[in-house]
């Protein structure tokens, strides 16, 4: 089963950059087994066809701002059960959900099973490289259910010892 493991955002918009440093920090500790593929990436919309074209599985990691929950808490989700996020819908594009939807009409081959994992933000739009304290600590927690996760479909040599 080929998985990816794609962690999107932007590091210049403060809280936004956690998908992709969730992706660093995967790639760090992680001896990746050769079916699977960590990327980043800041693309939404019909340019996510591309990034998941091919896999069976995909892990997907982003922020979200429900205002439901507390900064920092990491909702799971299936790909069904997406909802807003900078990237999952977009008004200058499809969502995240109808671009799957898209591709799998138009005969792409696109995962059969989506996890995501969103962590609640508190800025996004703020130019800054600094995370809010609560989001850097979801950051670690969100690497430890990711590989929790990717160990289910293969086994994952941790490199490095996850920080605590």
């Amino acid at each position: 089963m080929r998985i990816i493991i794609l962690g999107l955002g932007n590091t210049l918009l403060s809280d936004d950059g956690a998908g992709v440093l969730v992706a660093r920090r995967l790639k760090r500790y992680l001896e990746t087994p050769e079916n699977v593929e960590v990327v980043e990436s800041a693309w939404g919309g019909f340019r996510i066809i591309d990034l998941l074209c091919g896999y069976e599985h995909a892990i997907v990691i982003d922020v979200i701002k429900t205002g439901e929950k507390p900064v920092g808490y990491i909702h799971q989700l299936e790909g069904s059960d997406l909802v807003h996020s900078v990237r999952m819908v977009s008004f200058h594009d499809i969502n995240f959900a109808t671009a799957l939807a898209f591709a799998r009409k138009m005969g792409i081959p696109m995962p059969e099973s989506v996890s995501v994992y969103a962590i609640e933000a508190a800025e996004t739009e703020l130019f800054s490289e600094s995370i809010t304290p609560e989001v850097r600590q979801a950051i670690d927690e969100c690497v430890r259910r990711v590989l929790e996760e990717v160990s289910c479909f293969c086994r994952v040599d941790a490199v490095n010892t996850l920080p605590i």
